[in-house]
């Protein structure tokens, strides 16, 4: 070989080390500050905003590479929103494959039984999934915002299924998505299983969701939800007013641990001791065993019912039965307030 084959050879020989050497560098050495980066993936996020993001915190040393190994691992699908803690210094060879197995964090979404709509606007407001606000409003105005497989007329109070959500982040505006879910939760737990029933019951769907509220809010224990379902119907078929002290609470748009006669006179079509008959909707997320005794109430006598300081009623057929029962429950509470 010549001198100057040589040299050239020595020369292309050392500017392709230079540019294995760069790429290496690229790949393989570490960036970012000690510790942790939360990367947050927002539904409805694309593969090019999560780039964008990733070069911004200068994790991403060349984007060329960074979309070559990402696309090889498969990340512009594989990646779902969630909550991502990368952990960090970390090179683009890693971050890439750490992003393909990562399993993303979600945000945990507890709606309990007997929650009231405003109540879990309020929760998603404080866990930032969305404004009370404008979830309110979707709750009141669903039309041509929320689906629903069956005829229901008014505000979506009473079908937010109580259950626990694992949600992803959401963006300013995705309140529709949260109502929904909720509501098909509804649907494949109650609804569709129990549809024949439901389309046999004397009630419309409304009324039983209705009546389920009623007795959610009013009855600690599942085993006496049929018997206070029958209590309701009861009354229903007699003309009696319910005189049910929940939905006064919930014309009053509070939770208090007794009614006063005082809170007895709020006007509202809700107030089941002003106005006879079944109140206008829901007062609350109904769950599965109160959906159910409203499907299947007891049928029973009792016409009324009192409680009785243990999380059970005493049920009565008569008034005069029912004044003793109170009379009863009254000096138990005057006999527990006197030990306090």
């Amino acid at each position: 070989m010549s001198r100057r084959r040589f040299t050239l050879f020595c020369v292309l020989a050392s500017f392709v080390l230079a540019v294995i050497s760069w790429i290496l560098w690229l790949l393989l050495t570490p960036t970012g500050t000690q510790g942790t980066f939360v990367l947050v993936i927002y539904r409805g996020d694309t593969f090019d905003q999560v780039k964008l993001e990733l070069e911004r915190q200068r994790l991403i040393r060349s984007r060329f590479w960074f979309e070559r190994l990402a696309r090889w691992k498969g990340l512009p699908t594989k990646l779902k929103a969630g909550i991502y803690r990368i952990p960090t210094p970390i090179s683009l060879w890693q971050l890439t494959k750490w992003l393909a197995e990562a399993k993303p964090e979600l945000v945990r979404l507890t709606i309990w039984e007997g929650m009231m709509a405003r109540e879990i606007a309020e929760r998603v407001e404080r866990l930032g999934l969305g404004e009370a606000e404008k979830f309110m409003e979707i709750v009141k105005n669903p039309q041509g915002k929320v689906r629903l497989p069956f005829d229901w007329q008014g505000d979506l109070e009473g079908l937010l299924f109580p259950a626990t959500y694992y949600v992803p982040p959401l963006r300013p505006g995705d309140e529709a998505y949260l109502v929904q879910i909720m509501v098909d939760a509804f649907v494949e737990r109650f609804w569709k299983p129990y549809r024949d029933e439901i389309e046999k019951s004397p009630f419309t769907l409304r009324q039983l969701v209705t009546i389920a509220s009623m007795v959610q809010w009013e009855v600690k224990m599942d085993e006496e939800r049929p018997i206070v379902a029958g209590v309701i119907v009861n009354r229903l078929k007699r003309g009696m007013k319910l005189e049910i002290d929940a939905t006064v609470l919930y014309a009053l748009g509070q939770r208090k641990r007794r009614v006063l006669y005082r809170d007895l006179k709020v006007d509202s079509p809700y107030n089941t001791y002003r106005y006879a008959g079944l109140p206008p909707g829901p007062i609350c997320s109904p769950g599965l065993p109160s959906l159910l005794a409203a499907l299947r109430p007891a049928e029973v006598p009792y016409l009324y019912y009192v409680v009785r300081g243990d999380g059970y009623h005493t049920f009565s057929v008569t008034y005069e039965e029912h004044l003793k029962a109170v009379q009863a429950y009254r000096r138990w509470r005057a006999k527990q307030q006197g030990r306090q």
